[in-house]
């Protein structure tokens, strides 16, 4: 894997590289994640494909969006967009975990003329909001951000008490979970820090519905596979029986692990993916 750096708009995003082949594929991780999620599969990578791992905006090595800006779902459609522009790649596949997938998904409705293939993993979808529930969403929303901006980031007095307090919410073994938040610590002068920007965690202002979900996943016509782990979240197997009826072409492959299955059967879901993009590919 080889580091690599883009300018896109005003943001310099950062990731992880392998391979030189001409079809391009761009893995998009999961919230609070970064590009190592994706490093333990890629150990041999076909010769006709070259991978970008990116770091989203706010995440791992790459900028935080500026002071006055937040993290909408829909500005990372825009990233993924301004990337291929400047990769000047005409057709990509698209490989996606939880947030990432549902940026794929949705990336791939809107702008189908660049996409060859979409692989989800642990994520389809779109995270949605009742309509008559839009100002609740919204006021929650705005008292959350100034609860935020009132509150000091945490430092923490080691490495190791970082990757404790991760794994108190993940599904990770302490090895994958160092491998992960390598990418997501500083040291800083009274000890570590995390580099993912903390209005990440500041609550959605907007949200789809589920009609606009529903448009959305209609336009998808790109060849798409689901990968879901077999101990994966509740949230997602349910918005798959919800959805999968909307899906023009949606195969559906079930592999051991969690919401990270990638990570934990790295070697399968790399070979489900591979093969599908080979099978779909341009070349």
């Amino acid at each position: 894997m080889q580091p690599f750096e883009i300018k896109i708009q005003n943001l310099n995003i950062q990731g992880l590289k392998k391979g030189s082949g001409d079809e391009v594929v761009i893995a998009l991780h999961g919230w609070l994640d970064n590009s190592n999620s994706f490093t333990p599969m890629l150990n041999k990578v076909n010769p006709a494909h070259t991978w970008y791992c990116i770091d989203f905006a706010g995440h791992g090595l790459s900028d935080w969006r500026s002071n006055d800006a937040h993290y909408y779902f829909v500005d990372y459609i825009d990233d993924v967009y301004q990337l291929i522009q400047s990769l000047g790649a005409k057709k990509v596949h698209l490989v996606g975990h939880s947030m990432g997938a549902m940026v794929a998904g949705l990336f791939a409705s809107c702008f189908s003329e660049y996409v060859l293939t979409v692989s989800f993993i642990e994520g389809i979808g779109c995270v949605t909001t009742p309509s008559d529930e839009v100002c609740e969403q919204l006021k929650g929303a705005v008292l959350n951000r100034e609860r935020r901006n009132n509150k000091k980031g945490r430092i923490y007095k080691s490495k190791s008490a970082i990757i404790e307090a991760r794994s108190q919410t993940s599904d990770l073994n302490n090895e994958l979970i160092s491998l992960l938040m390598s990418r997501n610590i500083k040291q800083v002068e009274l000890g570590y820090e995390l580099t993912t920007d903390p209005k990440l965690k500041n609550h959605s202002g907007f949200r789809f519905n589920e009609a606009q979900c529903i448009g959305a996943i209609k336009q998808l016509i790109a060849p798409s596979q689901l990968i879901l782990g077999n101990q994966g979240y509740s949230f997602v197997k349910q918005n798959l029986a919800k959805y999968i009826s909307y899906y023009n072409n949606l195969k559906v492959i079930n592999v051991d692990g969690g919401h990270h299955c990638h990570m934990q059967s790295s070697g399968l879901c790399f070979e489900h993916i591979q093969a599908f993009m080979l099978q779909n590919g341009a070349c």
